[in-house]
């Protein structure tokens, strides 16, 4: 499978999982990291979330729920990108996940 069918085949099988495809980002890498696909994704923070409040540099003291939901996710799209590119876990150092959290809007 080429570099380019395995960014679409990762993106597709993700989006078939349930992710929302405003808050999610699947490119490849440009020049020598052209073997590196990049997963972004914003989690939406629940409602009643328990988390601290930022500081001046944005930084925060995450609940757990929050982190038992991101681990969570990380591992579904851990899995799944690597079923999806045909890839092992011998490439998975591959496969770069970024995870944002941003607001509940109510």
């Amino acid at each position: 499978m080429e570099m380019r069918e395995q960014t679409a085949a990762v993106k597709k099988e993700l989006l078939r999982a349930g992710f929302d495809n405003n808050n999610l980002s699947v490119t490849r890498g440009k020049g020598t990291a052209s073997w590196w696909i990049h997963v972004n994704l914003d989690i939406v923070r629940s409602s009643n979330c328990t988390c601290g409040v930022p500081d001046m540099y944005g930084r925060r003291e995450t609940c757990q729920p929050c982190k038992d939901k991101w681990m969570r996710i990380k591992t579904t799209i851990n899995n799944i990108s690597l079923k999806a590119s045909e890839r092992d876990n011998d490439e998975y150092q591959n496969i770069t996940i970024q995870l944002g959290f941003k607001e509940a809007t109510t």
